[in-house]
C-alpha cells in the first residue's frame, strides 16, 4: 500500500474518533442557545402580562379588564387573572405548545413588592404590586441522541399598577 492510501485510511479513523464528539458538543451548543431562548421569552412574557395588569387596574372606566384576585368581589370581569394569562400565553412567541401543562403561569397582587403568599393579599387598586412568575419545563430536542433530563426554565415580572 502506498503512503497516499495509508494516509486517507488514517484521516477516515481520525474522524471516526472525532466526529461523535465534536457533533455532541455542537448540539449541545445549540441546545444551551435554546434554553437562553426560552428563559429570554418567558420574561419577556411575564413582563407583557404584568403590563397587562397595571394598565388595566381598578380605575378603568366601565368593566375593567384587569383582574383581581378572589375574594375581593368587585370585579365580576375577571377574578382569577386568566385575561393576564392569556396575554402572557399571546407573548410567548417560540414555546412550543403552550397550551399544556408545562407552561404554567402565576398571577399575584400584593401590597408589599415582597409578594407573599399564592394570591396575595392585595387588589388591582393604584400601587398595589401585581406580581407574573411563568414556568416552563424544557425538554431537549436532541434527548432522542444523547440522554438529557428535563428541567424547569422560570420566568418572572412585579410591577406597580398605575391606572
Amino acid at each position: 500500500m502506498t503512503r497516499r492510501g495509508r494516509g486517507r485510511g488514517q484521516a477516515l479513523v481520525e474522524f471516526a474518533l472525532v466526529a461523535p464528539f465534536f457533533f455532541v458538543l455542537l448540539f449541545s451548543l445549540i441546545e444551551f442557545g435554546r434554553a437562553v431562548y426560552y428563559i429570554q421569552t418567558l420574561n419577556h412574557a411575564a413582563r407583557e402580562g404584568a403590563r397587562y395588569a397595571i394598565v388595566h387596574g381598578a380605575e378603568v372606566a366601565g368593566c375593567p379588564s384587569g383582574p383581581m384576585p378572589l375574594g375581593y368581589g368587585n370585579n365580576p370581569c375577571d377574578p382569577v387573572g386568566l385575561r393576564v394569562v392569556a396575554a402572557v400565553k399571546d407573548a410567548a412567541v417560540g414555546i412550543v405548545d403552550p397550551g399544556s401543562t408545562d407552561f404554567l403561569v402565576t398571577v399575584r397582587w400584593c401590597d408589599t413588592p415582597a409578594c407573599p403568599g399564592t394570591l396575595g393579599d392585595g387588589t388591582n387598586e393604584r400601587s398595589q404590586t401585581v406580581k407574573v412568575d411563568v414556568t416552563y419545563t424544557y425538554r431537549a430536542v436532541i434527548g432522542g441522541i444523547v440522554p438529557l433530563p428535563t428541567f424547569t426554565l422560570a420566568g418572572g415580572s412585579s410591577l406597580v399598577v398605575n391606572h
